[in-house]
């Protein structure tokens, strides 16, 4: 059995086979600049059409609920962990093949 390796696309940091043999990419999203940081981690499914998007920030309210401010927090690592973990149960069960190069 032969096996070649082949790059992955530009700004993709993990990949997952899936059952098909497409695979569901990991990236991270950027605004325009003058911020450099990512605001979202995506992933996207090369076989069918699913994928997750899960946004960096995350709102926290005082105790008590929705009365007084709310902070925001930048946390890619949470964002960063739900994807994957989307990522990794799409890629087990998904069993559309990859779309043909043109």
């Amino acid at each position: 059995m032969s096996s070649t390796k082949t790059a992955w696309p530009a700004g993709v940091s993990a990949r997952y086979l899936t059952v098909g043999g497409a695979t569901v990419d990991i990236t991270r999203r950027f605004t325009l600049p003058p911020d450099p940081e990512p605001y979202a981690t995506l992933a996207t499914c090369t076989g069918c059409p699913d994928s997750k998007e899960t946004s960096h920030y995350r709102t926290y309210y005082p105790s008590g609920g929705f009365l007084g401010e709310a902070t925001e927090e930048h946390e890619p690592e949470a964002a960063e962990e739900g994807v994957r973990e989307w990522a990794q149960a799409h890629a087990e069960k998904c069993r559309a093949m990859p779309k043909p190069e043109a």
